[in-house]
């Protein structure tokens, strides 16, 4: 698929060029509510988990999410290695673990319960639902890098996702 450059509307005063102040784009999304997911990847018997919101479905056919990774995290180096990633989705009684994963854990999985997912990563128990996802693309922008991913296996429950909205947990 072509990239179309965009061209404003005749008589547009729009700047295509001009970006936002990061602070105003921060302050912005933050109004946005967002499920609040645990991005887990693994590779060589190592294993990592990221608490993230940018999550979203690309295509039911063939089924298949994206996630937004910073390369700064110690998780982009494991799903480039692997070429896997598994979106938690938490519930929200899961709290604590959007904490726990969104710091630095020495050892993420120590105290989570979690089983291995068909593409060898942590399956979160107790979650809303999960996506293990196979890297079919990647690609580079700004900080972080977006991935791609098929999906090959899933599971839900009935419990109510965790969300996030403004700076504070919700459901």
């Amino acid at each position: 698929m072509g990239q179309r450059e965009v061209q404003p509307a005749q008589g547009s005063n729009v700047d295509l060029l001009a970006s936002i102040a990061p602070a105003a784009f921060k302050a912005a999304m933050r109004r946005m509510a967002a499920t609040v997911s645990v991005i887990t990847s693994g590779s060589g018997g190592l294993f990592n988990g990221m608490t993230a919101t940018a999550v979203c479905s690309v295509s039911a056919d063939p089924p298949s999410l994206l996630i937004v990774v910073n390369r700064a995290n110690r998780s982009h180096a494991l799903i480039e290695r692997s070429g896997a990633y598994t979106v938690n989705v938490l519930s929200a009684e899961q709290e604590r673990l959007a904490t726990h994963f969104a710091s630095t854990p020495v050892e993420p999985f120590a105290d989570v319960p979690y089983s291995l997912g068909s593409n060898h990563c942590p399956i979160i128990e107790h979650c809303t639902s999960y996506f293990a996802c196979l890297v079919e693309q990647q690609t580079g922008f700004g900080t972080h890098s977006i991935f791609i991913g098929r999906v090959v296996a899933s599971g839900s429950s009935d419990s109510l996702p965790l969300l996030h909205q403004d700076g504070k947990f919700r459901s």
